[in-house]
């Protein structure tokens, strides 16, 4: 495992994380697939058991990840090794559901505060090391803040984070310079916290988690344009009529990142690991794994070398659209 310092924590934490959201299992939220079909309780929990043995320090889970089952599991799997200790635990807020299965935005104080006890007893912790703002964008931001400081204070959160890909929230959290981190897409296809958030956090000694750095599974070379998934798995929305000209195009990007990574000789999935973990910004990067094979592929990234000036001209060309 490669280590890095978690900002202004000073956790040495390893770069790989586990994001937890796949152990939520499969849901359904405004009438569409909101999760992971295919894993079973049992393989979630060996693989988050697993994690720790490999020295995996930071997991990322949210109380809708599967209404809660997420953190159950993960709580579930930490307390039978007795390892609590030994890792940091992020879970967010902000989303839940109303009894018709529709998405519901919740962001007053005393909801937030409410909603950490809960999280808490689903983890069997008495502390989050992490806690963030789920929403990507909110005006009630002010109220975040403080459920956040009273938490701390409690002793119930260490420290507190948001959850987004928007520049202008990102710098509403940092208001009174106590933002601890801030989580947001990072990968081979979705480059956009380069120009803004990566450097911010860099410049203001914020963690930047890394989420998504496969893509929900693209950049893993598992899926073309003709690939199917069942009908309960979010990633049955990439085939919608609203959504299937992007996901050919990314599928374009992937066909055209496999000579690259075929010439270094590792995984789809590790070099996409390895290239968001490269940016020096980075903290951590959380990439999901539903098995233990999975999981040993994604922490293997850790021992790829720099890239090359030849591999980075490589892949600069295949990220480039035809024609440029």
């Amino acid at each position: 495992m490669t280590y890095r310092t978690f900002g202004k924590t000073g956790w040495r934490i390893g770069l790989v994380g586990l994001g937890c959201w796949q152990y939520g299992g499969a849901i359904t939220l405004d009438g569409q697939p909101d999760g992971w079909a295919g894993v079973t309780d049992a393989d979630a929990l060996a693989t988050i058991q697993k994690a720790v043995d490999l020295d995996v320090k930071f997991f990322d889970t949210a109380d809708m990840y599967g209404w809660g089952h997420s953190e159950e599991i993960l709580g579930r799997a930490l307390k039978a090794i007795n390892a609590r200790s030994r890792v940091h635990i992020a879970s967010k807020v902000g989303f839940w559901h109303d009894a018709a299965g529709r998405r519901t935005i919740n962001e007053s104080r005393d909801y937030i505060l409410a909603a950490c006890e809960t999280s808490l007893i689903r983890l069997q912790t008495d502390y989050l090391d992490l806690y963030q703002c789920h929403l990507g964008r909110t005006e009630r931001w002010p109220e975040f803040l403080d459920a956040f400081d009273r938490l701390q204070r409690q002793g119930k959160i260490r420290h507190f984070g948001v959850s987004t890909n928007d520049f202008a929230i990102v710098q509403r959290f940092n208001t009174d310079q106590k933002l601890t981190a801030v989580q947001a897409n990072y990968n081979l296809l979705n480059r956009r916290a380069e120009a803004d958030i990566l450097p911010y956090c860099r410049a203001r000694g914020i963690a930047f988690i890394a989420r998504g750095p496969l893509a929900m599974g693209k950049l893993t070379g598992k899926y073309t344009t003709q690939s199917q998934f069942p009908a309960d798995d979010i990633r049955s929305n990439w085939l919608t009529p609203a959504n299937r000209a992007a996901f050919e195009r990314d599928a374009q990007v992937v066909e055209r990142l496999r000579p690259v990574v075929a010439k270094i000789g590792c995984s789809m999935a590790q070099f996409a690991i390895h290239f968001v973990m490269s940016h020096v910004a980075v903290s951590v990067v959380i990439p999901g794994a539903k098995t233990i094979a999975q999981l040993e592929d994604n922490v293997a990234a850790c021992l790829l070398p720099p890239l090359s000036a030849a591999e980075k001209t490589a892949l600069a060309a295949a990220l480039a659209p035809p024609g440029a």
